[in-house]
């Protein structure tokens, strides 16, 4: 059996993937979840496909760099987790992605760390030399999560989708290598990785 991976933080830990996370993957796969309602709402999936890869992954080689880990926040257990989307051919325009399931964890501070955490792994993991993410103007808590981190907002789609008959504006937030190395040796201002 392969040795558990974490990345630990001070509010929530960074780990691989347990057999007893499906059971939470499962119980999250309702659309009424207020979480989807920030998460790219108009894609209007399931977590089906997320649940095959997570299940394949706990029986494969589960090598490094991982482009996934769960989120474990300290007092509460499993929250949700973090992902990647690297482009093959193309990696300065890699992607991460994170998600806090349980809102009654939101507003803590959480979701900052665990992605702070995540870009601290990614960068030096993947040899990144930007590491980028997208939301949209209907979800300005992620907004202020990259802001926090040292993210620059590198664009804007407007009107670039429709949630309940209502347009919001695609965001396109992103963070340089050198811009990271900097906060992680304290050399930027706001907070530190």
């Amino acid at each position: 059996m392969q040795a558990e991976f974490v990345l630990p933080g001070r509010l929530v830990r960074l780990r691989t993937t347990v057999e007893s996370d499906i059971a939470d993957y499962l119980r999250w796969n309702l659309p009424g979840l207020k979480a989807w309602q920030f998460d790219g709402p108009w894609f209007g999936g399931t977590l089906d496909k997320m649940i095959e890869s997570r299940k394949k992954w706990l029986t494969g080689e589960r090598l490094q760099p991982y482009h996934h880990l769960e989120i474990d926040v300290t007092d509460h257990g499993h929250a949700g987790w973090v992902n990647v989307y690297v482009h093959p051919g193309d990696p300065h325009m890699t992607e991460a992605g994170i998600d806090i399931v349980d809102d009654s964890l939101w507003s803590r501070g959480l979701g900052t760390e665990a992605f702070g955490l995540w870009a601290d792994y990614l960068f030096p993991a993947l040899n990144l030399t930007r590491l980028g993410y997208s939301t949209w103007s209907g979800n300005p808590a992620m907004v202020r999560v990259g802001e926090k981190l040292g993210f620059t907002l590198e664009g804007r789609i407007r009107r670039g989708c429709e949630v309940n008959g209502q347009f919001f504006d695609r965001i396109k937030m992103g963070l340089l290598r050198d811009e990271w190395q900097a906060r992680r040796d304290g050399k930027g201002h706001g907070a530190h990785f």
